[in-house]
């Protein structure tokens, strides 16, 4: 008589197998549904994983971007910051010149003026020298490539005249005139009047008496071309102002690079301006007497609207990196959500093959233990039989 055994253990073998193979295929469930990813190693989709890290790749290097951008930014923010005080500055120095024009200051007035007038300057040249980021200079010309530029003259201060001319009646400076500033004054000449001329040189900030000139006429003064307007009597007192601003060679001065994109080459030039006195052009500011603090405020002028137009190139280069940041986050959130889509895992998709392969293996635990259950009964009646 056959009891089955042959049977019972084929039963027990048929279970088992599909159970150790379900069991190998749940790690893979279980590791997508603990880590969140679909792609844990490249045999799981070569392809996919080759696709998800170039994504991923470009994604963080988006990031870094904007990370360099907004230190960037803040670089030139510190640089705005430090010109503004600089701006301040010169708005005193002015107010200094204003003051020293007057003849009816003593002498010793006019040297507290002058002292004060010279911590001003070298307050500029430490803000220039002091405005750092992370140990970068920003202000002292270290970047900054300028185009050469040729000299040119502004009339600053003009009198009208009696007979209805300007006394400075036209001025024009050739490329390489001597910068400084030209002060012109009706004096008394006999029954009529002349016109005496002074030029202040802004590099030395000596100042040279040219003497007088008739009205009407035209000469040159170191490079610029003055036309002078009619004069009489009735003129006398009145005062022009000329500044010529010199030529400059430029700067070969790198400008700053930063790296604000993903890719090789996706760098910003960000140009930082020369702060100091001498790229200013105020390193000698005269108040000794009115004729030069006249001079001085049409210097001063001067370098007020060239610290203007550098803090408006620094905001626009800011405008610039805060519309890089953007594109650069933008750029990083589109990459990341198409790598997400090849590389984590679908959790309710997951969740439903974790569920099914549970179910299966409990299905193979149960067969497996009834086979058992079973064959136990078997061997234990044969061996009561015994």
């Amino acid at each position: 008589m056959s009891f089955g055994i042959g049977s019972l253990t084929s039963q027990a073998n048929q279970a088992l197998t599909p159970l150790q193979q379900i069991q190998q295929e749940l790690l893979k469930p279980y590791s997508q549904a603990s880590s969140g990813k679909r792609i844990l190693s490249a045999a799981d989709d070569p392809s996919g994983l080759a696709i998800y890290e170039t994504l991923t790749t470009q994604a963080a290097g988006f990031d870094q971007g904007a990370s360099n951008a907004l230190d960037a930014g803040n670089a030139l923010n510190v640089a705005e910051g430090a010109l503004q005080t600089t701006q301040d500055a010169l708005g005193s120095l002015r107010s200094l010149a204003v003051q020293a024009s007057n003849d009816f200051l003593s002498p010793s007035q006019r040297q507290d003026l002058q002292t004060v007038a010279n911590q001003l300057v070298a307050q500029i040249n430490t803000d220039a020298q002091n405005a750092t980021f992370n140990g970068t200079p920003l202000l002292n010309g270290t970047y900054g490539a300028q185009a050469p530029t040729a000299a040119s003259a502004t009339v600053t201060t003009n009198a009208a005249l009696a007979q209805g001319d300007q006394l400075a009646a036209g001025v024009n400076a050739s490329p390489t005139a001597t910068g400084g500033t030209i002060g012109l004054s009706v004096v008394a000449a006999g029954s009529g009047a002349l016109v005496d001329v002074r030029f202040t040189d802004t590099t030395t900030g000596t100042t040279v008496d040219l003497g007088t000139h008739a009205g009407g006429t035209t000469f040159t003064i170191d490079g610029t071309t003055v036309t002078l307007g009619g004069v009489s009597a009735n003129d006398v007192g009145t005062d022009a102002a000329i500044q010529v601003k010199p030529s400059s060679p430029g700067s070969q001065a790198p400008d700053a690079q930063v790296q604000t994109g993903a890719s090789e080459g996706a760098t910003t030039a960000l140009t930082l301006p020369n702060a100091s006195s001498s790229a200013l052009f105020l390193q000698h500011i005269d108040l000794s007497n009115t004729a030069a603090a006249t001079n001085a405020i049409g210097q001063i002028d001067e370098a007020i609207q060239t610290t203007t137009a550098a803090r408006a190139t620094l905001g626009a280069q800011e405008v610039g990196l805060q519309n890089q940041i953007s594109s650069d986050q933008t750029a990083s959130n589109g990459l990341t959500a198409s790598a997400s889509a090849i590389g984590d895992a679908n959790i309710p998709q997951t969740s439903t093959e974790l569920y099914k392969l549970l179910v299966q293996e409990q299905i193979s635990l149960t067969t497996l233990q009834n086979s058992n259950t079973q064959f136990g009964y078997l061997n234990r009646f044969l061996d009561a039989s015994s």
